[in-house]
């Protein structure tokens, strides 16, 4: 009977162990009048979690990632959510630290882990571990006027074309005389130093590397000046970029839309501006990952940007706020609250006469349930949506991607990176090793400041 009685007990004691309440934090956008509708949106999530987890309590912290200021200095107090969103860029830092929580054990007993594309994990997994689970990412890709393709006798490139391809790509449909280049690149702004870092990693090289902790500036290895030469080489060797090089984003776009450049890159809502400012039919414009670098190390490469889940090991200290915060990531995740959202996009564009034509890149494969009715959703409304790219493209160009700088990466592309586009475009005698060679230079100096913090 004493047997009986103590077993009972321990059952109970358990049973009302796991029926505690768990304080999970998550994270909140700044308290700021711009982030209201966001944070009320976060918030009204809470409300239907804890009605599905009675037993989890949810406490909003206002606070948007950063790796060098706010979010360090909540770090250390224990003020950090124990569940956010974090730059893409940021598997080696956290990890380092060991502030990201391994999440192999519940990501392979997920679900829903087989909607998901294994290459989608790759930013945020090193040597087997899986750090964080994909939210809003892009990956960057080329964009191509089917029109000036066909008109020049150019095949519509394919998801396997190198250098060589694009190159020729860009020679045949360039047009002077008609004032249409092959390819239009950002040339001046952070965004010229951005776009150019996609020709770095086609080529093998790397912006900065992560060792021991600390961030090292790397673009004067023999990949990245090549990278450099075929840059330059587009304007003084081929001319096949518009006369008037030093174009912005937006720049870039009103360009592609108005059938005076070929080609560009773009990895979301560029091609928006084509569409719904330049009256570009989306039929006419073709999506296609980046080329081949040339060389042993080539590759077919585009920035990674945006942001991955995790759970902070620092905060989330024991199993059951661990567990917790697993459930925040995956509640709601591609359910149907997410098509309406959609749908009501779609009906917006429509009622502005205007597409919802951004590419929202997906980390599912191309036949995750989710997706199909996503694909349905946008098949469904081609007045005012755009459904971009075959199978074939959705399943290849996660293994494209290539995340951005760890540290200081805005300051990679401007002023070093644009600094060499710039001088580049502007001066055909420039030596593109002894111009990558002095940028990479200066940018560590940058980042000696910023290791001091690391």
């Amino acid at each position: 009977m004493k047997k009986f009685i103590g077993i009972l007990t321990a059952v109970l004691l358990a049973a009302s162990a796991y029926a505690q309440t768990v304080e999970l934090k998550v994270q909140l956008n700044r308290d700021t009048p711009e982030n209201k509708a966001r944070i009320a949106a976060v918030l009204d999530k809470a409300k239907r979690f804890e009605a599905a987890y009675p037993n989890i309590k949810v406490k909003g912290v206002n606070i948007e990632y950063d790796n060098t200021g706010e979010f360090f200095v909540k770090q250390a107090a224990g003020q950090a959510p124990d569940v956010l969103t974090v730059w893409a860029t940021e598997a080696a830092l956290l990890s380092s630290k060991k502030w990201a929580l391994p999440l192999n054990s519940y990501v392979e007993g997920w679900a829903k882990k087989a909607w998901y594309n294994p290459n989608s994990f790759d930013a945020f997994t090193i040597k087997g571990t899986i750090y964080g689970v994909p939210d809003d990412n892009y990956v960057k890709h080329v964009l191509y006027n089917k029109k000036l393709f066909t008109a020049a006798g150019v095949p519509f490139p394919k998801n396997d074309w190198t250098w060589d391809d694009f190159l020729n790509a860009a020679i045949k449909t360039t047009d002077k005389a008609k004032g249409i280049a092959g390819f239009a690149p950002m040339g001046k702004g952070a965004e010229s130093g951005w776009g150019f870092s996609d020709f770095i990693y086609q080529a093998g090289g790397e912006v900065e590397v992560f060792k021991g902790g600390k961030a090292y500036a790397a673009f004067d290895s023999a990949e990245a000046v090549a990278a450099a030469q075929f840059f330059k080489d587009l304007k003084w060797k081929y001319d096949v970029i518009p006369a008037k090089w030093d174009l912005g984003w937006g720049d870039v776009f009103n360009v592609f839309g108005a059938g005076q450049a070929a080609m560009c890159f773009d990895g979301d809502t560029g091609r928006a501006v084509a569409i719904n400012s330049l009256k570009m039919d989306p039929k006419d414009i073709g999506i296609v990952p980046m080329p081949k670098g040339k060389g042993p190390k080539g590759r077919q490469a585009g920035v990674l940007g945006g942001h991955f889940w995790i759970i902070n090991a620092a905060s989330a200290k024991t199993k059951a706020v661990q567990d917790a915060a697993w459930k925040w990531i995956d509640f709601e995740r591609y359910d149907d609250s997410a098509l309406r959202d959609i749908q009501s996009q779609i009906d917006d564009a429509r009622a502005n006469k205007i597409y919802r034509a951004l590419f929202v890149y997906s980390p599912l494969l191309p036949n995750a349930p989710y997706i199909a009715k996503e694909r349905k959703l946008l098949e469904d409304n081609p007045d005012a949506a755009v459904a971009w790219g075959d199978e074939a493209f959705l399943k290849f160009l996660p293994t494209t991607g290539h995340v951005e700088p760890s540290v200081e990466a805005q300051k990679a592309y401007s002023p070093a990176l644009s600094s060499v586009v710039q001088t580049l475009l502007s001066d055909k005698n420039a030596d593109p090793a002894k111009v990558m060679k002095d940028q990479s230079a200066r940018f560590q100096k940058v980042l000696d400041e910023a290791n001091k913090k690391l």
